[in-house]
């Protein structure tokens, strides 16, 4: 009996013009899934103003996005892998859209975090299924992709921040600030209807049964054991809490600048700082994308990014005041190149059928820790009194990139020199007699048919295993496919 699950092949983008236009659709998805939100502070003082906010409630509102994704991606993801991932970019862009807008029509406190609350589910809705469709759609590109994305993200909290406020007074009026809603919201419904138009299907469900050495005909009892299961390369408290300590230090910095600045009494130099940290992630970011490909995956990255923030940190306190801009671009750019290269780890690290799971998962903890890292901070230093206390949380985070850094799969477990993922591993045959046998062998269209001799065995990676009777050979794979020879 011959059984077949849908792989990442089949889904494939491989025509030049569809690639350019996906990929330019995935760095749109990005852009809209942060300008919306970041461009609220730049008109908070406004909001908070004409709605009567405390500054309890005014931080609640910056915060509520961040902590929408710490609690959603991880259901995101689950529902990412029962209804596909396409869909729920989808409706993620919905979410996004109704909600921004909606924001705009009712301009009440009450229905203002209401909507916030909306159109942020829809954020960690989409932010979890994205790397699950880059994972299908480029499996051989994942790094530049995943970069590409993060790009978007990156480009619109630069974008929205920089110029809400003057297209506000120069277009829209003084105090119009529910007006900069729909200049906001309505880019966000164009991109919903290109995506509905332009993106390719992805088969990305997961709930058809996976491969078992039972389900082949030529199997026998001596045979049963031949078959290891996989695991997960990589733990996702692991993945999550890595990718969380960058986040950590940009919110941690972003956070605590202006209010230790004002308590040492420097607080001219604070819009500078601000400025830095977050400009410096623009070109380090850009930069990352042209060698993503390279980058993705390696240890060295999350190691160095951790060492300098490290350093700038301990920089940042125990230096003079007027150095503090350059501490804080080593800072902003050292997060961006985590953030970058981090969206990548999950794709690929899992299976295709456990990409949307680890994710979520890794969203989840990702945003919880940025969310949790600064209100520490904030503890810190009430209760001792202390301000540089208040960046600790960051000084940790740091240390916690180079050790858990260290401590990624090798790439080359996952990767082969081509810099393809390591589904084209080679196939290790055994006869019934337990005898190796090399036979020609057509697994996938990724590997295609060729004669595989032990010594090109020693050198491709991967953990592919196989079964080989007289009559048939039985694959599983480690991207959740197997064929019947």
């Amino acid at each position: 009996m011959q059984n077949k699950v849908p792989t990442s092949q089949d889904e494939r983008i491989t025509v030049t013009w569809r690639i350019i236009i996906v990929c330019a659709l995935l760095t749109l998805v990005g852009f809209n899934l942060r300008s919306v939100i970041l461009a609220i502070p730049p008109v908070l003082p406004l909001i908070q103003h004409d709605l009567g906010l405390s500054y309890a409630a005014t931080g609640l509102l910056t915060a509520l996005p961040v902590l929408a994704l710490a609690l959603a991606a991880l259901p995101s993801g689950l529902l990412a892998e029962r209804i596909g991932a396409r869909l729920c970019v989808s409706i993620g862009l919905v979410l996004l859209g109704a909600g921004t807008l909606l924001r705009a029509i009712w301009p009440t406190a009450f229905l203002l975090f209401l909507f916030t609350l909306l159109l942020s589910l829809g954020i960690a809705l989409t932010q979890t299924a994205v790397p699950v469709l880059i994972r299908h759609w480029f499996p051989k590109h994942i790094g530049l992709v995943a970069a590409l994305f993060s790009d978007g993200l990156i480009i619109g909290e630069a974008v929205a921040a920089g110029i809400t406020v003057p297209l506000m007074l120069r277009f829209l009026g003084k105090g119009a600030w529910a007006s900069t809603f729909v200049f906001w919201g309505v880019p966000v419904i164009a991109l919903l209807v290109l995506w509905l138009w332009l993106a390719p299907p992805a088969h990305t469900r997961t709930s058809m049964r996976r491969f078992s050495p039972q389900d082949t005909a030529a199997s026998t009892t001596s045979q049963k054991s031949d078959l290891p299961t996989q695991k997960t390369r990589v733990n996702a408290l692991h993945l999550g809490i890595l990718v969380g300590a960058g986040s950590l230090v940009y919110f941690g910095m972003n956070g605590w600048i202006a209010p230790y600045n004002q308590a040492i009494h420097h607080a001219d130099i604070t819009p500078l700082a601000l400025v830095t940290l977050n400009a410096a992630q623009l070109p380090v970011s850009l930069g990352v994308t042209l060698f993503a490909q390279q980058l993705a995956g390696r240890r060295s990255p999350f190691i160095v990014a951790g060492a300098i923030c490290a350093v700038a940190i301990a920089g940042w306190l125990f230096t003079p005041v007027v150095l503090q801009p350059f501490w804080a671009a080593l800072l902003g750019g050292s997060g961006a190149l985590v953030f970058t290269l981090g969206i990548a780890l999950p794709p690929l690290l899992a299976r295709p059928q456990e990409v949307a799971r680890l994710t979520g998962i890794t969203v989840s903890l990702t945003y919880g820790v940025a969310f949790v890292g600064p209100l520490i901070g904030g503890e810190l230093w009430d209760l001792f009194h202390l301000p540089p206390l208040a960046f600790l949380p960051v000084a940790v985070a740091s240390i916690m990139l180079i050790i858990l850094g260290a401590f990624l799969p090798s790439r080359a477990r996952f990767y082969t020199k081509s810099g393809s993922i390591a589904s084209r591993a080679t196939i290790a045959c055994i006869s019934s007699s337990g005898v190796p046998a090399w036979k020609r062998l057509a697994a996938s269209s990724t590997l295609g048919s060729k004669w595989i001799s032990p010594t090109v065995f020693k050198k491709m990676p991967g953990r592919l295993s196989t079964q080989c009777t007289a009559l048939s050979i039985s694959c599983w794979s480690s991207n959740g496919s197997y064929h019947v020879l």
